[in-house]
């Protein structure tokens, strides 16, 4: 059965409010009910159809907002301290069998609807959109981050990393090797996509006639903005997910960070500029800054080009002007249809930004 997948992240009540309202009110922690439920209702992307697969992830940082809210706690002096830091104990104890990996596996079983009970609620997820999951299998022996960093980069903006063509195929493969898994897991494979067999030579090619028809930004990313980057850029190395600062605040997270011309140019890539609320707005996060992170790696705004920043969506590359809020077209991705192409693109974005 073709399917599409995702890693679904889980996290932990990060307030001492709702550290009280899941031991008091639930009754137990997210990572117990996918542990002890065949069923759950759970954050899912809104392209999720029945028979998706789902990979239930445990956060790496769940242990630093457990320590926090434990001094927290030793702080003050309540009735039910007792109670919440025993309750933090047994959560030490799941976090130090699940941490960091992936614990469990589901199908999607209905398509996906609309809930804002975690904003209402005032909730440590942000999900608007779930899904039943049902047929949940947890694993004898998860399966570590480091096992699967390699070939798929967790999101740290959402909840949810879609797992697709190959990917999906060498995780499913990770997992069985330690793992008996459900039957509709491993008859599973990944929803064929035309672009399967795309390399660093055929490429452009390939994508010429289908770029304007995918619907997941992270198929765009993966099979036309990060090969078109390696080439304009002065290095083959794209850094991903870029924490942005400014006045000692995290201000956001650019998608790209290439090196151009020996400066380093954010890049924000989108399916449709067009129909994304306040974009300028989103974009203005990675003007005006102080420092910004590389790979964890911290380095000064001076290496950046200044308040500009590459967008790239499945028609066009533009250059956001911070300092009018402004979009300046550059380049029609229809007019690259050869190498040589790519070489004079190149050579235009270093003359624009030279202005």
């Amino acid at each position: 059965m073709n399917v599409q997948s995702v890693i679904n992240n889980i996290s932990f009540p990060k307030t001492l409010d709702e550290l009280r309202h899941f031991v008091f009110e639930v009754g137990h922690f997210d990572i117990e009910n996918v542990l002890h439920n065949r069923e759950v209702e759970w954050t899912m992307p809104k392209w999720a159809i029945p028979n998706d697969i789902v990979f239930f992830y445990y956060a790496k940082s769940v242990i630093a907002i457990i320590r926090q809210l434990e001094i927290q706690l030793n702080r003050k002096e309540i009735m039910d301290n007792d109670i919440l830091l025993m309750s933090l104990q047994k959560a030490k104890q799941l976090y130090q069998k699940f941490g960091g990996k992936i614990f469990a596996v589901g199908k999607v079983l209905k398509r996906p609807f609309f809930d804002n009970f975690a904003e209402t609620e005032g909730m440590h997820w942000g999900s608007k959109v779930y899904a039943a999951i049902g047929e949940i299998c947890v694993l004898n022996n998860p399966i570590d981050l480091n096992e699967f960093s390699e070939f798929i980069f967790l999101s740290r903006q959402s909840a949810i990393t879609a797992v697709l063509g190959d990917d999906f195929e060498r995780l499913k493969e990770l997992v069985l090797r330690k793992n008996s898994l459900p039957i509709y897991v491993i008859q599973s494979h990944a929803t064929p996509i035309p672009l399967k067999n795309i390399n660093s030579h055929n490429w452009l090619n390939i994508t010429q006639s289908y770029r304007r028809s995918f619907f997941l930004e992270i198929q765009f990313r993966k099979y036309y903005v990060d090969y078109f980057l390696k080439y304009i850029g002065d290095k083959k190395r794209i850094f991903s997910e870029c924490a942005c600062y400014r006045d000692g605040k995290l201000t956001g997270y650019a998608d790209n960070c290439i090196l151009i011309n020996k400066k380093l140019c954010f890049v924000e890539v989108k399916l449709n500029v067009h129909t994304v609320n306040k974009i300028e707005v989103q974009l203005e996060k990675y003007c005006y800054l102080d420092e910004f992170s590389l790979d964890g790696e911290i380095h000064s705004a001076k290496h950046l080009i200044p308040n500009r920043v590459m967008v790239i969506d499945t028609k066009k590359l533009y250059f956001f002007e911070a300092e009018d809020s402004r979009f300046v077209e550059l380049l029609n991705l229809d007019c690259l249809k050869y190498n040589e192409d790519l070489m004079n693109a190149r050579k235009a974005i270093i003359r624009y930004l030279g202005e």
